[in-house]
Parts: structure tokens; C-alpha cells; sequence
């Protein structure tokens, strides 16, 4: 099947109201901003949207998904906004739905913002870590000032008009996992995830930074309420425990059909990848003069795509690699090997998942434990499979994959 991409995350604005200490846009080492328009332009919005036309036409696509991030989006202002939705939305017909997002860091969220999200039918998307505390030790404002309290005003505003929203929450193991859960519940909110901290194999803290104990408490804390909070990492992983689809680009082992549209033009693979290097994913693409499916000319752009798939040798070697996946390719990068590392939480998640795939088999009836062929697995049996295999691997590794591309063969 010819590759196709059909979700995209458009940069409208280069520029935030706010500084979060972990930020993989501005703090992480990447100063590639400094050098874009702050916001998109209308002419970049038509070029875009003539793009994803064709591309959907060429590959008959019925859904295709645009996020507005940024920076952070809202600063684009309403009246623009509504402006570049309906020209988005302006090749919407029968035979395809264009259906858009917004991850927002929630501080600008008023009514009018509310009715504008109801009117064009809007996921969206809010940051928050976690109660006040945690959340402002790194969700501060350029005075260093914590931002919990603003955020909390936009969750109430969203719920007041009844708006389709999730939170997205960077772990912070400080923070108990008891008050994570009851905090979510006390605010009402329905369903969040969980970020692990973007860092990779040359960051100096990743080694402090262990979580699979705060996952594993947190994880049986959820487990038994699941039904009045969803947290979509735990949801995916037992999807992937039953055979299920994992809609995920962190775990699991769908291909990453999703690109990166800054506000020059410019087309480029995903944004995390920020923290490898000062202008890692710059290449020669823009809208102007490139269709969409111009995005596999680019080796990077092709490796996201296929990066739970072409692991490294102790990835393929892993008992859950079908949903691990390998792990999130920011966490997988070293100077010295490029992507050819398992994820720096490698050993979390092997933890995690064995852990949650125990638990389920226990509940699991005798057709579904035979049509899953999931066995109980501790961790420890998890690391002596991965040691026996490592050097029986025949299917192509990572560095093999890469070979391919320089033959062309994955055109």
C-alpha cells in the first residue's frame, strides 16, 4: 500500500505565553524559532489546505486530522482563527471530514473562545501536571510565577459550555500517585494521559529519573475505578495486552502517519525530535513548493514513520515489543548511535507492562486468554527471553532498515 499521511500538527504560532522548564520548543536546546514567523500566514493556510486536498484525493482519504499547536495557539488571536478553520474546513464534503484540534496550555481560554471551539466542533487539548504545587514547579510564566490557577479557570470555562476536552499531564514522581487520580476526579475531568519527561540517552538526568514504581502505583489505583477517569496510556497498553490497535506514536506498532507544518511552511516530522539537536528536523520542504507526499524524500520523516516497526535488536529480541513498540523515538536518540537505542525508559515500561499484562490474565476468560496467546510473564523472565534472543534476530533491525533507505527501497 502506498504511504499517505492523514494527521497533521500545524504550527500557527511560534511563540508562548508562558516558560515551561521542560519545554522541547524553546528550553531543550533547539533555537530554530528564533528564525520563523511568530504566526502562520493566510497565504501558508491556503497552500496547506490545497496540499491536504490533493493528498486526500490521491489517496482517498475519508478523515484527515489537523492539531493547532504552537507556541501556543490561541495567541493567534479569534478572529484569524475562525479565519483559517473555514478555510480549512472550505474542501470538507460528503467524502471527507477534516477534523481539527487544539493543544493549549488553557490561560487564554474565555467564552468567546468556548463558543468558537462548540461552533467548529473542536478537540482540545489542555496541560496540566498535576495539583498546584507540581504543576508550577515547571508550568510557570515568564516572571517565574506558577500558572495553576489560570489553567484551572479555562478547565472550568470548557466545562461550563460543555467542551470536548482532555488533559495532557507530564509525569512528575514527586508528586503521589494518589493525589494525580483524586485530583483529576475532584476537577471533574474524564480522561487525561501521561507524557513521560522528553529527554534522551545524552541527558545528563534521565538516570533519576526512574518511574515504573510511580506508574505501577498509580496503575492499580486506576484500575479499578477505569470507568470514571481514562488515562489513554494505561488504556493503550491493554489494548495492546488483548491484540487490540494502540493509537498511539509513543508505544505500540502502527505506522506514524503525522507531520510537523511550522508557521513558515516548512514541512517536517515530529516536533520531540527538537531535543536531539539544534535544528535536527530542518530540511528543504515547505507547502510552497512540496506536495505531501514529498515528505518521504526525507530519511527522518520516514524513520518516525516507521519507527515502532525497524527496532533495535534488543527491541525485537523483547517479548512486548508488539506493544512497546520500541517506546517514544525522542527517548531512543544518542550522539553516537543516532536511533539505534532502546527508549531510555525501556526498563519502566518493560516493568509496566509485565505488570499490567499479570493482572489482566488473572481476569482473563479461557477463549480470550487462547485467542490473545498472552502468557504471565514477570520482569525478570522478561530480561532472560531478551538475553536468549538477542542474537537469534533474523527479522530487519534498525541499522538494516537504514540500509534500506540508502538502497531506496522503502520509496
Amino acid at each position: 500500500m502506498k504511504k499517505n499521511i492523514d494527521q497533521i500538527v500545524l504550527k500557527i504560532c511560534s511563540r508562548c505565553n508562558i516558560n515551561c522548564t521542560y519545554c522541547y520548543m524553546y528550553n531543550m536546546g533547539d533555537e530554530s524559532y528564533i528564525h520563523q514567523p511568530k504566526f502562520i500566514s493566510i497565504e501558508n493556510i491556503q497552500n496547506l489546505t490545497d496540499r491536504i486536498k490533493e493528498h486526500c484525493n490521491r489517496h482517498d482519504l475519508k478523515k484527515f486530522g489537523i492539531t493547532f499547536h504552537g507556541g501556543e495557539p490561541l495567541l493567534y488571536g479569534k478572529a484569524k482563527m475562525i479565519k483559517i478553520i473555514e478555510i480549512l474546513k472550505s474542501i470538507e464534503n460528503d467524502n471527507l471530514n477534516i477534523a481539527i484540534g487544539i493543544q493549549t496550555n488553557g490561560i487564554l481560554i474565555d467564552n468567546d473562545w468556548c463558543e468558537i471551539f462548540k461552533k467548529y466542533k473542536i478537540q482540545i487539548g489542555i496541560s496540566l501536571d498535576g495539583v498546584e504545587k507540581i504543576n508550577d514547579e515547571n508550568r510557570i510564566d515568564f516572571k517565574g510565577k506558577g500558572t495553576y490557577d489560570r489553567v484551572i479557570e479555562g478547565v472550568k470555562k470548557c466545562q461550563e459550555y460543555n467542551i470536548n476536552f482532555g488533559v495532557l499531564s507530564v509525569v512528575n514522581i514527586t508528586q503521589p500517585p494518589t493525589d494525580t487520580i483524586e485530583h483529576f476526579k475532584k476537577l471533574k475531568i474524564k480522561g487525561f494521559d501521561l507524557l513521560l519527561l522528553d529527554q534522551n540517552h545524552d541527558s545528563k538526568v534521565f538516570e533519576k529519573f526512574k518511574v515504573s514504581d510511580w506508574l505501577i502505583e498509580l496503575f492499580d489505583l486506576w484500575y479499578p475505578q477505569a470507568k470514571d477517569v481514562s488515562i489513554n496510556l494505561f488504556a493503550n497498553i491493554i489494548y495492546g495486552i488483548y491484540g487490540l490497535d494502540i493509537k498511539s506514536d509513543a508505544i505500540g506498532k502502527n505506522i506514524n502517519k503525522t507531520i510537523i507544518i511550522e508557521t513558515d511552511g516548512s514541512i517536517e516530522t515530529l516536533d520531540v525530535l527538537k531535543i536531539c539537536g539544534n535544528n535536527f528536523t530542518k530540511n528543504n520542504l515547505n507547502i510552497r513548493n512540496n506536495q505531501l507526499d514529498d515528505v518521504f524524500d526525507s530519511d527522518l520523516i520516514k524513520l518516525y514513520y516507521y519507527s515502532n516497526t525497524y527496532l533495535p535488536k534488543k527491541c525485537l529480541a523483547c517479548p512486548i515489543q508488539n506493544i512497546c513498540g520500541g517506546g517514544y523515538i525522542p527517548h531512543r536518540y544518542s550522539s553516537s548511535a543516532g536511533f539505534n537505542n532502546p527508549t531510555i525508559y525501556c526498563d519502566d515500561i518493560l516493568k509496566l507492562v509485565t505488570h499490567i499484562q499479570n493482572i489482566l490474565i488473572d481476569e482473563m476468560n479461557h477463549e480470550i486468554k487462547e485467542k490473545s496467546k498472552v502468557e504471565k510473564l514477570s520482569y525478570e523472565r522478561a530480561i532472560q527471553i531478551i538475553d536468549q534472543n538477542i542474537n537469534t534476530i533474523t527479522t530487519p533491525n534498525y541499522v538494516e532498515f537504514l540500509e534500506g533507505f540508502r538502497k531506496n527501497e522503502y520509496a
